[in-house]
């Protein structure tokens, strides 16, 4: 009973830390994780790095292991429960630690909101959902310190010092940007950090600095990596129906739900229900990737992560659907090619948008996928590669240009309030 009980609360989050840890070992030797762990931490980390190509997996899996125990015990000394949000967040980090967050270049982001909280007299706590999606720009502070060929003892405090500027100002902006979208954007912080980063990169370029330094990917761990997406997938899964054989009958409820910000699916339908959702959402995942063909590297895998995230909080089948074929048809119809990575991760990372297709139905879902394979590359050209949520950037745009003219055209008088 003690052990059902721990894994309701925790929603499983040590069990895959101790399985991560432990993989990283079995992968590679002590010694070829810390070299390859001393890469990470000193690649400049922009879009798109591929960690397991600059340090290999067993490296990549420590990474992603450690970033997960660290947030962990900073949300247990801050005493939080489990929810959708933060649940979201944490999986996000661990999926985004494949390719450009680590714990070194997202510590001075988390002490620049710490210190806005300060100075504002606020609880630090009231910011954690922020902190935790906070880190999608933390490749602003490894590319000041090592993609500008500065010396150290000039790049480390840039570096730092631009790391907490953007941490500071992140709670604040983040707030506004909400309004823009309406909430139809569940990655409202990556597009607050996208304009952060935009104000970044244009300071840059102003000094002839050269940005985009982002490396090739590695496939040669598809197999392996398809494995434990699909393993993942399933320990939530059996943990569904551990807590509760019936399960899958509740689980209709939760589709129903248009997933529009903030859709806490632990608060609204419990913990059984959230995880069946998020295996089914992992399940899906690899399941489009396997029948198009294509290939799970780190970012792709930092994708798979992100969606199974997000399974707690605001996606699920219905909506996300729609807007991944949408996705697919702006792919095939166009002249983008899934031989780019940023088009697989835009398939993955399209499901920002899901609320819209949770909203106004699969048609119009599709639509909103297909503006967002559009959009996403000239987001990417604007920001820099500093917003690691370059989809979440791109999807405030692709929700702000559809929701006007849909509440409009489909008489949308409902108002819903929305929080931060």
């Amino acid at each position: 009973m003690e052990i059902v009980n721990y894994i309701k609360k925790r929603m499983l989050l040590p069990v895959i830390f101790i399985i991560l840890f432990a993989l990283a070992f079995i992968f590679d030797t002590p010694k070829e994780i810390y070299t390859g762990y001393l890469r990470i931490l000193q690649s400049p980390s922009v879009l798109i790095s591929d960690y397991i190509r600059i340090g290999g997996l067993g490296a990549t899996l420590f990474n992603v292991a450690t970033i997960i125990l660290f947030n962990v015990i900073l949300l247990k000394k801050l005493g939080f429960k489990m929810s959708g949000p933060i649940f979201a967040g944490v999986f996000t980090i661990a999926g985004f630690s494949f390719f450009g967050k680590n714990i070194f270049n997202t510590l001075p982001i988390y002490l620049g909101i710490y210190l806005y909280a300060k100075t504002q007299k606020l609880d630090y706590k009231s910011f954690i959902i922020v902190v935790l999606f906070s880190t999608g720009i933390s490749p602003l502070v490894s590319f000041m310190i090592f993609g500008t060929n500065w010396p150290l003892y000039f790049g480390i405090p840039a570096g730092i010092i631009a790391g907490v500027i953007a941490g500071f100002v992140l709670p604040a902006f983040s707030a506004h940007t909400i309004r823009f979208h309406r909430g139809y954007n569940l990655y409202n912080v990556g597009f607050a950090l996208g304009v952060l980063s935009m104000l970044f990169a244009v300071i840059l370029h102003s000094f002839n600095i050269e940005l985009n330094v982002g490396g090739p990917t590695s496939e040669i761990y598809h197999t392996e990596l398809v494995w434990i997406s699909l393993g993942l997938s399933l320990i939530f899964l059996i943990s569904a129906f551990t807590l509760d054989p019936k399960v899958l009958k509740k689980y209709p409820s939760l589709m129903k739900s248009s997933g529009r910000l903030v859709s806490d699916f632990i608060r609204d339908y419990g913990n059984p229900v959230t995880m069946l959702n998020v295996a089914v959402m992992g399940f899906i995942s690899v399941g489009v990737l396997l029948i198009l063909g294509l290939k799970v590297n780190g970012p792709v895998m930092g994708g798979i992560l992100t969606i199974m995230g997000f399974g707690a909080f605001g996606k699920h089948p219905r909506n996300c659907i729609p807007v991944m074929f949408g996705a697919w048809l702006g792919v095939v119809l166009t002249n983008y090619s899934f031989d780019s990575v940023g088009m697989v991760l835009a398939l993955l990372f399209v499901t920002a948008v899901s609320p819209i297709a949770g909203r106004y139905g699969p048609f119009i879902g599709i639509i909103a996928g297909f503006f967002h394979i559009l959009i996403t590359p000239l987001a990417y050209a604007f920001q820099g590669g500093f917003d690691l949520y370059n989809n979440g950037f791109a999807a405030g745009f692709v929700a702000a240009l559809m929701i006007p003219f849909l509440e409009v055209i489909m008489k949308d008088k409902k108002v819903e309030e929305i929080y931060e």
